[in-house]
């Protein structure tokens, strides 16, 4: 019994280390001098056509409801009990070719035949003798010439943007007075093109972020197996 989880945590490890690591753009801003008493807010969807009833709208914002309570957010059902609107918004590109070319040398294999080398010797007696001696030549690999190719592979740019806004009252969510409080915007780029395998290692990249001020984009690299990831996952 031992040796069997011994062998599945190690299996599991390798399976981690194996997985590439994805890197997270988030770019986040907050208007100048705000300062937030209360972090009770109304989740709204940002995307028109998209409810927050909507079964990926549910499952994508269990990530970033989750990321909120960790800033110590407050969600709350009613707009009279909300300090603040949080609009969510997600998507993902259909795809860009990305072209590269590379060279590499091409090696051939010199040597390696017999020769036969045919000699005529004297002997004592003075009489001549014909022999033949086969030889070996040691084969050796040798750079002959370079191969250039093109390929191609695909990437796909991920996105979600959190967005909150000061809420008063009853003030409904289509109301254009309300101020942009800050603004928080998370990409990636890669090669998946699975939103529901990206969205909560995008989650778990902007939670030191998440409704802050940056400055400048930051950028974080997380696998899909890592600690953080793996507790968005077990949301579902």
């Amino acid at each position: 019994m031992y040796w069997h989880r011994l062998i599945v945590i190690l299996v599991a490890l390798f399976l981690v280390g194996c997985s590439p690591k994805i890197a997270v753009r988030i770019d986040s801003i907050v208007a100048q001098g705000t300062v937030l008493q209360e972090k009770n807010y109304i989740f709204y969807s940002g995307m028109s056509g998209t409810s927050a009833n909507d079964l990926y709208f549910r499952e994508y914002g269990k990530y970033f409801l989750e990321v909120l309570k960790k800033n110590g957010y407050r969600q709350v059902n009613q707009p009279e009990a909300a300090d603040l609107a949080i609009y969510f918004s997600y998507g993902i590109t259909g795809g860009t070719e990305v072209h590269y070319t590379y060279t590499r040398p091409v090696y051939a294999i010199v040597g390696g035949e017999t020769v036969d080398i045919r000699e005529t010797e004297t002997d004592a007696a003075g009489r001549k003798i014909k022999t033949t001696k086969t030889v070996t030549i040691p084969s050796t690999t040798r750079v002959v010439g370079v191969e250039t190719r093109r390929e191609s592979y695909t990437v796909f740019t991920a996105h979600a943007v959190l967005e909150a806004e000061e809420i008063h009252g009853t003030q409904g969510q289509t109301d254009n007075s309300m101020e942009t409080l800050w603004k928080t915007t998370i990409t990636t780029t890669s090669k998946l093109d699975d939103l529901r395998r990206i969205m909560p290692i995008m989650a778990a990249a902007s939670v030191p972020y998440l409704g802050k001020n940056t400055g400048e984009i930051v950028t974080v690299e997380l696998r899909d197996g890592d600690a953080q990831v793996l507790e968005m996952k077990s949301l579902r």
